[in-house]
């Protein structure tokens, strides 16, 4: 997964990416959520989250997540 976002977002290899997933405990909310974290050496992080198991999602839904136009911490 982490290579598939560094393709999609273009990363050089001094950016971190990480992918977490975690339970959720808000109302509402699936129990399990996926976190995609890019940490670039200069320049702001940037964070979307998918609100399904990392083993469900897709490299569609990847797509969809990584390319939209706001992501979190943006």
């Amino acid at each position: 997964m982490k290579e598939t976002v560094r393709t999609l977002l273009g990363l050089d290899d001094d950016t971190a990416v990480m992918i977490r997933q975690l339970a959720c405990t808000e109302p509402g909310c699936p129990p399990l959520e996926t976190v995609v974290a890019v940490l670039p050496m200069n320049g702001p992080a940037r964070r979307w989250t998918l609100h399904r198991p990392t083993e469900q999602i897709t490299e569609d839904d990847l797509r969809t997540a990584l390319l939209s136009p706001a992501p979190e911490g943006a």
